[in-house]
C-alpha cells in the first residue's frame, strides 16, 4: 500500500516535527509515502478560493495532475485535503469547467483527468485500524484526550464524504484504540477560531478560550488535533490567553500522529516535543508514562 504525499505549506514550513511523527508511524505500518517533485500550496481553502475560484481550481488541478498515473494522494493537513477533494468535486461535476481549467494547465504542459483519489491521513489510519492496533507497543493509559475534529476534516460533507459531520467517531475510535480515553466536552464541534484571526484577533481568542474552558471542565489532560491550523491555534494561544485573562491553561497539544507514535514505542525525544510550547513532560510524569 502506498500514497503520494502532499505536505502542503504549514507543516514543512512551521511545524516540521509533525511531519516527523507522521512519517514514522506510516513507515512502521508498512504504508509507503512517495514524495512528489513540484507540489505547491494546495491552495488554502480559506484564501484564494474566496478571491478567485478559477485560480484556486487551476492551482489545485496542477497539483493533482502530478499524480495522474499514481492513483492516490495522502495529506497530513485537513485544509489541503479539503482543497484537493474540492477541486476534484468541482471539475468532475462540470465538464465545461474541467475543459477550461485544462486549457489553462495546457499552457504549462499539464492536464488533469479528475481521477486522483485524495485521503486524509486519519482516514487511512482508520481504514487500517486493525493494523494500528497490532502495532501498538505501549498503551496510552492515563491519557484523557479532548479530541478536536476541526472544520475542514468533516465539511463540506458532500465533498469530504468522510465521517458524520455532526456526530463524528473516527478520531475518537483511533484514540481509544491506543488505550487512551476520549473525553467528551461541550463545544467539541465548534471551530477553533484560527481562520477568524485574519480579520478579528479578539474574536479568534474568544473562540479558543471558550474551547479551553469547556475542555478544562471536562477533566481532559491533553488535546488532540489533525489540522495544522487548529494545532497552531491551540498551541500558540494558550500563553497569550493566560497573560491576557490571568488563566492557567497548560494543555499539551498533540497531533494525532504524535499520540500514535508514542503508542508505537517511539522515544519522545525523537518526536520533536522540545519544540512544543507546552511540553508534555509534565503530563508524562503525572501519569507515570514511559516508553
Amino acid at each position: 500500500m502506498g500514497f503520494d504525499l502532499f505536505l502542503g505549506c504549514v507543516i514543512p514550513a512551521r511545524l516540521p516535527y509533525l511531519e516527523v511523527s507522521s512519517r514514522k508511524i506510516f513507515e512502521k505500518l508498512g504504508i509507503e509515502l512517495h514524495d512528489v517533485d513540484g507540489f505547491s500550496c494546495c491552495p488554502d481553502p480559506t484564501g484564494i478560493e474566496q478571491i478567485d475560484h478559477k485560480t484556486w481550481l487551476t492551482l489545485g488541478a496542477r497539483n493533482l495532475s502530478l499524480c495522474n498515473s499514481n492513483g492516490g494522494i495522502i495529506s497530513f493537513c485537513s485544509g489541503c485535503v479539503e482543497t484537493l477533494k474540492g477541486v476534484n468535486y468541482s471539475l468532475n461535476k462540470d465538464e465545461k469547467v474541467k475543459r477550461e481549467i485544462n486549457d489553462y494547465l495546457g499552457k504549462v504542459g499539464k492536464a488533469y483527468d479528475g481521477k486522483v483519489d485524495v485521503k486524509h491521513f486519519a482516514q487511512v489510519l482508520y481504514e487500517n485500524l486493525d493494523k494500528v492496533k497490532n502495532t501498538i507497543e505501549k498503551h496510552l493509559n492515563g491519557f484523557k484526550v479532548a479530541v478536536h475534529y476541526g472544520c475542514h476534516y468533516l465539511r463540506p460533507s458532500e465533498i469530504i464524504e468522510w465521517d458524520d459531520p455532526f456526530e463524528p467517531v473516527t478520531l475518537d475510535e483511533i484514540v481509544k484504540t491506543l488505550g487512551a480515553e476520549s473525553v467528551e466536552y461541550d463545544l467539541k464541534m465548534e471551530c477553533c477560531g484560527n481562520p477568524v484571526e485574519k480579520s478579528d484577533k479578539d474574536l479568534a481568542l474568544q473562540m479558543i478560550d471558550n474551547k479551553f474552558k469547556a475542555i478544562k471542565k471536562s477533566g481532559a489532560n491533553c488535546i488532540a488535533v489533525v489540522c495544522p491550523a487548529c494545532y497552531q491555534q491551540f498551541e500558540f494561544n494558550q500563553r497569550e490567553l493566560n497573560k491576557k485573562n490571568n488563566t492557567d491553561y497548560n494543555f499539551p497539544i498533540f497531533y494525532l500522529s504524535e499520540l500514535i507514535a508514542l503508542a508505537f514505542g517511539f522515544n519522545p525525544d525523537d518526536l520533536g516535543f522540545k519544540f512544543h510550547r507546552v511540553k508534555p513532560s509534565n503530563l508524562f510524569e503525572s501519569i507515570n508514562f514511559t516508553v
